[in-house]
């Protein structure tokens, strides 16, 4: 596994800090006007990367199969200041070029660039397109031709897409084509520059999905290896960590439950997606993000469930359908799908009128009176209340269907999740599968920090 980090962090590992940390690096550099894909610039980012970021990567790969890099949005802050910088380097290659005679200088910096992207890019068993590359990209027969007034940049640059072509994949040649279209030289770099971040983006991600099957093999031992050496150069990395098992051992014991090393460790994960836990534990720290999409999909599951035993409770025969029942499914998922959401009761209003159309639909006999209608309204509001029975029923429910799951037991779905009872299985998959890899992973520190708290007195008593 080490070996095989080394390639992410040497091969791959380029690449990596290249497209996710060198692109900034090397676009807020205060120096001159220079290219903005500098391998010198590349090198000090890929050296960057320290072992917690690919701590950090090992275990986004273990967990995400859909992980892949990709480049940063253009309407990020990030993307905002790329643009001016970039702009700024490309004024300055326009200006040199539009000098007479042209002043090639920064054209050669960046064909030289070009070069070197492309000849890392060619496999290493094709030594005949190495040598290809390298005879004719000869930057010293460019200067010669320069100084002849013989240099033939149109020509180059019919190279250049030849090559690209050759190593792009499939889904990036219409892209690489439109090149050939480009009048503007210095249009015909960015765009040259462009296809190429495309290429080694995919060439990364290439190598990450073929490298995934080896690292899921090695990947606890691997982690928690890293995060040992971790915590022998610095004790105090499982602070926050101890502190959240500390607080989750008082709450257990003021509310009368039995504290277990497993109870208690099961209750400690329950939290992370009942509350907002702070400080974050270290051993969660890279997971925090899933933590709040579980909790986002599973607060999203038991209204559902809770707004179908309301309604149908409270309006009567009418509404029993399953098909009555899917329909408040899809409307709630679809109100909630927003990530900024992370409750519907933040969207609450909006839930209950489009609820309010469903019944009125699905009750065709008759036409509801209004005080039909605030009736329904009336029940729904009700669940705002986080001390709504119905739904803090259901909750718990979840809860202890999630534990079993965690334990092992696969039994079935909680009472009152019949309709919704196949997103019940989905949310609790991710949760045990996130739970599960971390136990994996941490459960050696996890077991030291649990007998140390067991051993105080407020819980032994």
């Amino acid at each position: 596994v080490r070996s095989l980090l080394r390639g992410l962090s040497s091969g791959i590992n380029a690449e990596y800090g290249e497209i996710m940390s060198g692109d900034e690096r090397r676009d807020q550099s205060p120096n001159p006007p220079r290219s903005p894909h500098s391998s010198e610039a590349m090198s000090a980012a890929s050296s960057d990367l320290d072992e917690q970021a690919r701590l950090a990567l090992a275990h986004e790969l273990a967990l995400n199969e859909n992980m892949q890099l990709n480049m940063p949005a253009p309407d990020t802050l990030y993307g905002h200041v790329k643009q001016i910088v970039h702009r700024a380097f490309w004024d300055s290659v326009r200006a040199g070029l539009e000098k007479q005679p042209p002043d090639y200088e920064h054209a050669l910096r960046l064909i030289a660039e070009i070069k070197e992207i492309i000849l890392e890019l060619i496999p290493k068993g094709a030594p005949r397109a190495r040598d290809q590359v390298n005879e004719v990209m000869d930057i010293d027969l460019y200067k010669q031709q320069i100084e002849n007034d013989s240099f033939n940049l149109q020509g180059v640059v019919q190279f250049v897409v030849q090559m690209m072509l050759g190593l792009c994949a499939p889904a990036r040649d219409a892209t690489i084509r439109a090149i050939l279209s480009k009048n503007d030289p210095v249009e015909v770099f960015r765009e040259v520059f462009g296809a190429l971040d495309l290429m080694r983006l995919d060439f990364v991600n290439y190598q990450l999905r073929s490298l995934r099957p080896a690292l899921l093999a090695n990947s606890v031992q691997y982690e928690q290896g890293k995060f040992r050496s971790l915590l022998e150069n610095d004790p105090s990395v499982l602070d926050k960590t101890k502190a959240w098992l500390k607080r989750t051992a008082e709450i257990m014991a003021n509310e009368n439950h039995t504290v277990s090393p497993s109870s208690l460790l099961n209750t400690a994960f329950l939290r992370l997606i009942e509350e907002e836990v702070d400080p974050i534990p270290e051993t969660i720290s890279m997971d925090v993000s899933r933590f709040v999409n579980v909790a986002r999909e599973l607060s999203a599951v038991v209204f559902s469930a809770a707004a179908i035993l309301v309604l149908q409770t409270g309006v009567g025969p009418a509404l029993q359908q399953d098909s009555f029942a899917n329909k408040v499914r899809v409307v709630v998922y679809q109100l909630v799908s927003d990530e900024l959401i992370t409750h519907p009761r933040q969207i609450l209003p909006n839930i209950t009128e489009k609820l309010v159309e469903v019944v009125k639909e699905t009750v065709r006999t008759r036409e509801l009176t209004e005080g039909e209608c605030e009736n329904v309204r009336n029940m729904l509001s009700a669940l705002e209340s986080p001390s709504n029975s119905v739904y803090c029923l259901l909750w718990e429910r979840a809860k202890q269907y999630f534990t079993s799951l965690c334990n092992g037991t696969v039994g079935p779905v909680p009472s009152g999740f019949s309709v919704c009872g196949m997103d019940l299985q989905g949310v609790g998959s991710k949760y045990t599968h996130i739970v599960s890899y971390n136990r994996g992973v941490f459960g050696p520190f996890y077991a030291d920090i649990i007998t140390e708290v067991l051993q105080t007195p407020q819980n032994n008593s």
